[in-house]
Parts: C-alpha cells; structure tokens; sequence
C-alpha cells in the first residue's frame, strides 16, 4: 500500500482554542532595556605619563620624512592606569602636526592631539628642570570614553639637559556629546 504525499502547509494556530492552562494567551511586552549606571557627563583627565624614550621607535614617512613612536605610561585621574603611545612626524619640510598620543585603559581608549611643532616659551619647574606648555584637544574614544571630546593644556618635561621629554603632565577635561 502506498500513502499519498501531502505537501507541507502550514497549520496556524491563531485561531483554535487551547485546552491547557499552560499555554493560555499573555500579553507580550517589550522587553526592558538595562540602563547605564548614572555617570557624570564630565571626565577629568589630570595626571602624569612617563615617557620611555629609551623604547623610541622611528619610522619613514610618506612625506619623506620621520614619525616617532614613544610608548607612555602613567595615571589618569578618571581612566586610572593606562598604557599607549605618543606619535609625532616630521617631513623633508620639517614638523607635520598634530603631536597624538592615544591612551588604552580597562574601560576603553582615548586619543589626545596638540600641536609641538614650536617649543613655545620655556618654564622652569626647578633649578635643572623646564617644562613646555601646549593646548590639549581630546578627539574622542572607545569602549566607556566613546564621545568624550574636550580641550585643556600639556606639559612637556625635560630631562636636566633639555634633550628629552621625560614626563608628561596633562590638566584636561572631556564631556561627552550628545
């Protein structure tokens, strides 16, 4: 004996009526979305990176020139310790700017700007030590520091010689855009 083939259909449901208290029709709700924990729109980033200029990477640059890698490490004041790296190019003309430095933490990056194409005047920290004041420009981030943008100064401080920058302080505040 052979069985005739019915073709698939679909056998909707809507309209019978269920027997089980199991399956008795609820109303559906969308679900509710977790929300962020209350945060400060403000993000101070006061702090101090030291410079490893002894881990200096130098590289060509399409405008016949160099671009400087130093890695950074330090404490930011709402990004706790964070770890990255400073760039700064010049070109067969001479410094191509901005200066950036993009910092990681464990809750996200976020990239610095400043323009150190001029020294700008010189301001002694101590009897061997001078420091080089620039205007600072958050440019935005990742992870918890997406949309954080700001603007505040960078201080550049030598070594006793003058040659190197050995630490940098940053005195900056983002807020986050809407």
């Amino acid at each position: 004996m052979s069985k005739a083939r019915r073709p698939l259909q679909f056998d909707a449901l809507e309209t019978r009526e269920l027997l089980s208290l199991a399956h008795a029709p609820r109303e559906h709700h969308a679900r509710e979305r977790a929300h962020p924990a209350a945060t400060s729109t403000s993000l101070p980033l006061d702090g101090v990176l030291t410079a490893h200029t002894n881990a200096k990477n130098e590289t060509e640059n399409n405008a016949g020139g160099v671009t400087s890698s130093v890695p950074v490490s330090g404490q930011l004041s709402s990004l706790g310790q964070v770890k990255g790296d400073w760039y700064e190019s010049s070109g067969s003309t001479g410094y191509i700017g901005p200066d950036t430095i993009t910092l990681h933490g464990a809750k996200g990056a976020i990239a610095l700007a400043f323009n150190n194409g001029t020294p700008g005047p010189t301001h002694r920290a101590g009897p061997d030590s001078v420091f080089y004041q620039h205007p600072l420009k958050i440019q935005g981030g990742t992870g918890s520091y997406a949309g954080y943008m700001g603007t505040g100064t960078i201080d550049l401080n030598m070594n006793a010689t003058h040659t190197e920058v050995e630490s940098i302080t940053i005195n900056a505040e983002a807020k986050r855009r809407a």
